[in-house]
């Protein structure tokens, strides 16, 4: 009604072709910015990427975005166009987009657009570039790891020569910029497959150049009586076998990459690898750093792998509360998810009820509000500066102290008893 032409264009149109509900909406159009701000200015409207070409229109609480057609110059940075020319045909905007199943529009009759293939493409299980897979892929290097992401989610084969091609420019992937390859990685790390995920890194050989620490762990015999698989193929067990929060999902891939820097064999012909929890968790802080990693994401794996080998059996309620101190409320369970995927991708006969077990037992001190850290002491620092401590780390040391023994004992946790230990211990070190 408006002289112009609109359509549903890319994951929308896929997700739809596929029996999915689709999470957002884009639009293409023949109508240049100012012309989209025009037509729907009775809504508000998103004009941050005016120049190239998008416009977010407001539709209750969902935004539409609207882009004009786009022809795209070269890309000279691997990410973006230098230059963005709108243009009034459709074809041409199809035409820049990266893998087929993506570059399919549909009208408001619900008419399929599909100048390259998608749908047979989608059918066949496939992915594929739009063109020439080498032309795609120097335009925008995160293509290659998109292609990775979307053969993930689909449970898709990547086609042939995209394959080849991803193989091919796999170390142009470290051009780009950090973030944008963490974000991908984190929906790989949340699919419903993530093993697969990582495994197909490795078939493309994105994974020398985006986890290079891992390629050690290819093909790895950790020379044990209670592990039947590789290292590498252990671990994507580990995390195919965690609940779905990033964190936990990275410590499980991560949790014994340190196994290949740490092998000792013993007189048996066994491989014993003592200290790979610690050594992994140092390692992981500088993967997880390079690629931009939040510090709380970060202190989060780092804890579960440097506690993962925690694991007594015969542990007792004073030690489960100790390991609740050292490991914390927040992760405490999640840290036994990580401990039970782990045994349960040793042998297949590994019982992990003991393990179960023990949730119960935490969930059940948790529960009762015993004493776990220094916030239950009924005492705290300004009481030992008025006996006489020194402000400082002194204070801190003090408090540990008596948190140890406060632990082995609840009924230490007396006003008065405390401030008499801690007396009897500065007049020690006097």
């Amino acid at each position: 009604e408006n002289g112009e032409e609109g359509f549903l264009v890319g994951g929308c149109v896929r997700d739809s072709l596929m029996g999915n509900t689709p999470s957002d909406f884009d639009v293409t159009t023949s109508a240049n910015p100012d012309r989209i701000m025009e037509i729907f200015s009775d809504k508000k409207l998103i004009t941050l990427g005016k120049k190239y070409g998008t416009i977010g229109i407001m539709v209750g609480e969902e935004i539409i975005e609207t882009t004009t057609y786009r022809k795209d110059g070269d890309y000279l940075d691997g990410r973006h166009p230098e230059n963005v020319e709108f243009s009034k045909n459709l074809t041409q905007d199809l035409k820049r987009r990266d893998f087929t199943i993506n570059a399919m529009a549909m009208d408001v009759k619900g008419n399929i657009i599909d100048e390259f293939g998608g749908v047979s493409d989608l059918e066949a299980g496939r992915i594929r570039t739009v063109g020439i897979p080498e032309e795609r892929f120097e335009e925008d290097k995160l293509r290659m790891l998109r292609g990775v992401r979307f053969a993930n989610r689909f449970n898709f084969q990547i086609e042939d020569e995209t394959h080849l091609a991803i193989r091919k420019f796999a170390n142009n992937i470290t051009q780009v910029a950090p973030e944008r390859i963490q974000m991908e990685l984190n929906q790989i790390f949340l699919s419903e497959t993530p093993g697969n995920g990582i495994n197909l890194l490795y078939d493309t050989n994105l994974m020398a150049h985006i986890f290079p620490e891992l390629m050690d762990t290819i093909g790895y015999d950790q020379m044990s009586p209670y592990h039947h698989k590789n290292l590498f193929y252990h671990m994507l067990c580990t995390l195919d076998n965690v609940p779905a929060k990033l964190h936990l999902r990275i410590a499980g891939l991560f949790h014994d990459i340190a196994k290949v820097h740490t092998l000792s064999i013993d007189e048996d012909g066994v491989g014993h690898f003592y200290g790979h929890d610690k050594l992994g968790a140092d390692m992981v802080v500088k993967i997880l750093k390079r690629l931009r990693y939040d510090n709380k994401t970060i202190s989060r794996v780092e804890t579960l792998i440097g506690q993962h080998m925690k694991v007594s059996p015969g542990m007792g309620e004073k030690g489960l509360k100790r390991q609740i101190r050292r490991v914390g409320e927040d992760l405490i369970f999640d840290l036994y998810d990580l401990m039970i995927a782990d045994m349960m991708c040793t042998r297949d006969d590994r019982d992990v009820s003991f393990l179960e077990n023990r949730k119960i037992e935490i969930k059940n001190i948790l529960e009762s509000k015993q004493v776990i850290d220094k916030s239950g002491l009924v005492i705290n620092g300004r009481d030992l500066i008025e006996i006489g401590y020194n402000q400082g780390k002194e204070i801190g040391e003090v408090l540990d102290y008596l948190m140890e023994l406060v632990l082995d004992d609840e009924e230490l946790n007396e006003k008065e008893t405390l401030l008499n230990i801690a007396r009897e211990k500065l007049s020690e070190e006097k």
